[in-house]
């Protein structure tokens, strides 16, 4: 998968978690990725380690905000 060059180094993302019955799903409407975390404690790492290998912007320069959270059936 290519890298994106329109983020910006220290930008941050707004994510959509939801709840499901293997973990939480996570959406990264910004960039068009996903990923998937067991426990809501590492929703944030997972979100920020698939942004930095989808963008190319170092770990430690991504934040996150869980902009809409759903647990259970909306």
């Amino acid at each position: 998968m290519p890298r994106l060059s329109c983020p910006t180094v220290g930008q941050s993302f707004d994510i959509q978690i939801s709840h499901d019955v293997d973990g939480w799903s996570i959406r990264i409407p910004e960039i068009g990725g996903t990923t998937h975390a067991r426990r809501r404690a590492t929703v944030e790492l997972a979100a920020r380690e698939c942004i930095a290998a989808m963008t190319g912007i170092p770990i430690g320069y991504v934040s996150v905000f869980v902009a809409k959270e759903t647990v259970g059936a909306e």
